[in-house]
């Protein structure tokens, strides 16, 4: 079976996210129905939090090994 590479598509998700989170807000604020409201800001908080943290992810490439660093060499402190 193919995995699915999603990496690009990650930010997109998040900010998708977030933005559906600020919508359930404004359509929670608007209708205030109670205690269905505090579910709606709670949900809106949740996946605001979630959004956020998939939009600014630092993502790896984890099908490369890792590049390998040499030790520099000493010097004799001339420049050359």
């Amino acid at each position: 079976m193919a995995r699915v590479d999603l990496f690009a598509k990650i930010p997109l998700i998040g900010m998708s996210m977030v933005f559906l989170a600020m919508a359930i807000v404004a359509v929670t604020a608007y209708l205030h129905i109670g205690w269905w409201s505090i579910i709606g800001y709670a949900v809106a908080a949740v996946l605001g939090v979630f959004g956020f943290a998939l939009t600014f992810r630092d993502i790896n490439d984890t099908t490369k090994p890792p590049p390998v660093v040499r030790p520099s060499e000493p010097t004799n402190g001339a420049s050359k």
